[in-house]
């Protein structure tokens, strides 16, 4: 029997983890599987929260919901967790235990396979919050070595991985996010009324976190160097406060142009789709990431992107998209001119739509499929 971990779907308005959670467990969880989601004194009422995210009718599936402690809490115990056994506290009767997170605890015993994103908590430390930080710092190589398989969201990741975690090659499988092109399609007008809550026509995106390693205050600078020249286009930041926004913020409020940067806050689905589908461009300069399924999502939508020459971007980009390095103001603001200053061709855009396209979900699943092949019998079947 295999258990899945859905922690990371047992709250209400999903991120990337989230996202990707969803989408993958959906395709893999069948009547015979175990569900597993942490809710210290039923406070959130999982069971809800996961059918609403999941999209899916649990009241046939074995549910197991802890609630008397939370998740984290029982990581952080380390080896003290042994006292409490996993299977013991979630009455688990599964041969395998499946984490779409990065970190197990200590009393797990027996096969798992665990989620690694990326490794910002190794590569760029001082751009996480402390006590994330020192969670993962402390207990991810842990939990690395003792998972049968890692999964992981791009060859870029893997490679981290193995320099950074010494996991075995022959045991990190890549699945990349996929993206949901029926639901991020092109169009042109609003349908949720965005634009006229902030008096959007002709605008630069973002969407994402606001925080230091995705890197806004680049954009926003590169965004004043070219604002003369197109007195017409807003700059519109799309995703709530991350951890540390104060530089983030600094720089919106002091920009000439800062009457002309919109921050929308945290968007619906709905809303984002939206945002993209009108943009002149789409924006992603950050330092660092495992996937960035936002590029994805705009190219699906056919807007043209820009993104940082760094980390899995360049990979996810290939030779499609501009890719400039996330510290080059200049080359921030050239690139933005020349997209602003030429109109997508109809070419153009359903290049980007059919490289989005080759970013599925199902694939993401095979490869957690495969995993748990691995994990099971040592080989893929």
């Amino acid at each position: 029997m295999i258990a899945y971990n859905l922690q990371p779907i047992a709250v209400r308005g999903l991120t990337g983890i989230g996202n990707y959670t969803a989408q993958v467990a959906r395709r893999l969880i069948d009547k015979d599987s175990e569900l597993h989601a942490f809710d210290f004194l039923g406070r959130n009422g999982a069971w809800g929260i996961l059918e609403e995210n999941l999209q899916m009718d649990l009241s046939g599936n074995d549910l197991h919901i802890v609630r008397s402690l939370p998740l984290s809490v029982y990581i952080r115990m380390g080896s003290a967790g042994k006292v409490i056994p996993y299977k013991t506290l979630t009455h688990s009767g599964a041969d395998l235990t499946v984490f779409f997170n990065y970190l197990t605890p200590g009393g797990l015993t027996g096969k798992n396979i665990i989620t690694i994103y990326d490794l910002v908590s190794e590569r760029f430390p001082e751009t996480m919050q402390a006590r994330n930080r020192r969670l993962l710092q402390g207990h991810l190589k842990d939990s690395a070595s003792r998972a049968s398989a890692v999964l992981t969201i791009s060859e870029f990741s893997k490679r981290e991985i193995i320099d950074v975690l010494g996991v075995p090659e022959e045991k990190i499988f890549v699945g990349y996010c996929g993206v949901d092109t029926e639901y991020y399609t092109p169009g042109k007008g609003f349908t949720t009324g965005i634009d006229k809550k902030f008096g959007l026509e002709s605008y630069i995106l973002y969407v994402g976190t606001l925080e230091p390693r995705k890197n806004i205050k680049t954009l926003v600078e590169a965004y004043g160097l070219i604002a003369d020249k197109f007195p017409d286009i807003k700059l519109v930041l799309a995703g709530g406060l991350g951890w540390q926004p104060g530089e983030t913020l600094s720089a919106i409020e002091n920009s000439p142009y800062s009457d002309r940067i919109v921050r929308c806050g945290y968007v619906s689905n709905e809303e984002k789709r939206d945002l993209l589908r009108n943009a002149r461009v789409f924006c992603f300069p950050s330092i660092y990431e495992g996937f960035g399924m936002p590029v994805t999502e705009a190219m699906a939508c056919g807007t043209d992107c820009i993104v940082s020459d760094s980390s899995s971007l360049t990979e996810i980009a290939g030779d499609l998209l501009y890719k400039i390095d996330p510290g080059d103001v200049d080359g921030w603001a050239q690139a933005l001119q020349a997209k602003l200053s030429s109109p997508m061709s109809e070419d153009r855009a359903k290049a980007l739509r059919a490289k989005a396209e080759t970013y599925t979900w199902e694939q993401a699943a095979a490869a957690a499929h495969n995993a748990i092949e691995f994990a099971n019998y040592g080989i893929i079947k």
